[in-house]
């Protein structure tokens, strides 16, 4: 194999993947695996061996879900996930301004379910804490923003998702379309080389944690067509698969792209901007559905004709359902089996119906999970509760109802929302707060063949001669039964190039 890439042997004390347990070695040439077993003695000749004692292999990790330019923004802005209060907000502003002379200012990450005081600062609140800059802090899940009063004079012509005090006036808060459009001007300011620097820390990040693989879900609310056009162009020390988000499939497929991905049925719990039938304990419901049921069966009905995978989003039981009847529909009319082809996905599936992992398996519908969801959020005591009751919130993100459907499942984190943490997620998985995990093997299959099977790369996500040597090494036995808290990434490899290795393995 001519690819000027060295034959390579990494002896180590395991392998943990669904077809080997017992192995100890693998080789790779290229970007292929040739061998793969217990004694290196008995491999075949090489031209470089790695020994790591006390390493572990799997599969490499796939994030089936990344906003990966947003990610590499939080890396380099503010991160508020721990903000206890949205004066602790300001004061991170302000801290940040002063240090920083880039514009615009980016933050992400509040979450202010759990405050003293459940709302977030205002737009005079920005201003003062950094006066004449534009301020953008997306919440939690993506779905709202707050903003500074420059833009948010820019944006607050209509009603339409923006935060209005009891005098009318607009707080700074910004929903759904109004958060889009906000963060587009925002985006118009960042320079290219600060995207591109953003770009590169994203990749470089999920490098270094043992992803070999990422799904950039491009979406016209939260990045720009040329920035997902960048991620597909770019060379990464990880595997790129780029997803753009119009109903129309054309668009992304003109350039390239896989279409839909994280297409926006509704909107996200946090910001009770979700499809829910059953509404809010906690306020108002403030969105609903984003398209009509015919626009949606009209994206699949392409997406099968053209026999590519599309992927919506969908979070609460309307949008899930309605997600569910289109794919349904496009079987009506292509068949059956051209559906199962396509592998079309449903991202975050947090509020199914008790027959909507049955559906989905019949017509290899892919369920696109994100573990952490449950961890942050799920329980009798989180924001499921406070938004739908407890009983609602122990059967959320039901993975073991979909495991047990034979409905496959993909993780990711969907960051910025929660951190790329793979292991944070297998873990996470396997303790749902409601009792609906499944263990921590079919977890691991989630994580790593999950992403692969969606995206058609059927050569990729095993550890056997043939495969594409796609591989995470870790510092210690991620399956052992004693395990406290997630391994350490030691080695990264992507098609046979080592794209990180610690500065810790021998």
């Amino acid at each position: 194999m001519a690819t000027g890439l060295p034959r390579v042997r990494l002896v180590v004390d395991g392998v943990h993947a669904p077809e080997r347990s017992s192995a100890r070695v693998v080789v790779w040439d290229g970007d292929r695996i040739v061998w793969v077993g217990t004694h290196a003695d008995d491999a075949p000749p090489v031209d470089r061996t790695l020994r790591l004692p006390g390493a572990w292999i799997t599969p490499g990790f796939v994030d089936a879900h990344v906003h990966g330019t947003a990610t590499g923004l939080k890396l380099d802005g503010i991160d508020l996930s721990d903000a206890r209060a949205a004066e602790e907000v300001v004061a991170r502003v302000h801290a940040f301004a002063d240090g920083r002379p880039d514009d615009p200012i980016i933050g992400s990450g509040w979450d202010d379910h759990a405050w003293p005081v459940p709302r977030p600062p205002s737009a005079v609140d920005l201003a003062a804490a950094a006066p004449r800059r534009r301020v953008l802090l997306d919440r939690v899940d993506g779905h709202s923003c707050v903003v500074d009063p420059d833009t948010l004079g820019e944006v607050a012509d209509t009603d339409d998702g923006v935060e209005r005090d009891a005098e009318g006036q607009p707080t700074g808060w910004l929903r759904e379309d109004a958060a889009a459009r906000a963060r587009a001007r925002i985006w118009q300011a960042l320079s290219s080389s600060r995207l591109r620097r953003a770009r590169s820390a994203a990749a470089s990040h999920a490098a270094s944690l043992g992803i070999t693989s990422l799904h950039e879900m491009g979406n016209p609310a939260l990045s720009t067509l040329d920035d997902a056009a960048a991620w597909a162009a770019g060379d990464w020390p990880v595997e790129a698969v780029v997803w753009w988000a119009d109903i129309d499939p054309s668009v992304a497929l003109a350039h390239g792209l896989r279409p839909g991905g994280d297409l926006f049925l509704d909107g996200a719990i946090g910001s009770r901007t979700a499809a829910v039938a059953a509404g809010y304990r906690d306020g108002p419901a403030l969105g609903g559905l984003f398209f009509t049921d015919a626009d949606v069966v009209e994206f699949f009905v392409r997406c099968t004709r053209a026999r590519v995978g599309g992927g919506v989003h969908a979070i609460g039981d309307q949008a899930i359902e309605q997600a569910v009847s289109a794919v349904e529909c496009a079987a009506r009319t292509s068949g059956v089996a051209a559906v199962r082809a396509c592998r079309h996905r449903i991202e975050h599936v947090e509020l199914p119906h008790a027959d909507h992992a049955a559906r989905m398996a019949a017509l290899g519908v892919v369920a696109s999970m994100q573990p952490a969801f449950d961890a942050l959020w799920g329980g009798p005591h989180g924001l499921y509760a406070r938004r739908f009751g407890e009983s609602a919130a122990l059967v959320s993100n039901p993975f073991r109802t979909f495991a047990d459907a034979g409905c496959r499942l993909a993780f990711g984190s969907d960051s910025t929302v929660t951190p790329m943490a793979p292991w944070d997620g297998v873990l996470a998985a396997s303790a749902h707060r409601g009792g609906l995990g499944i263990d921590r093997a079919d977890a691991l299959v989630a994580a790593t063949v999950g992403g692969r099977h969606v995206a058609h790369q059927d050569d990729a996500g095993s550890v056997q001669a043939g495969r594409r040597a796609d591989l995470s090494v870790w510092d210690r036995d991620p399956m052992a039964a004693d395990l406290t808290a997630p391994p350490g990434c030691v080695m990264t490899v992507v098609r046979g190039v080592i794209t990180y290795r610690s500065s810790t393995d021998s």
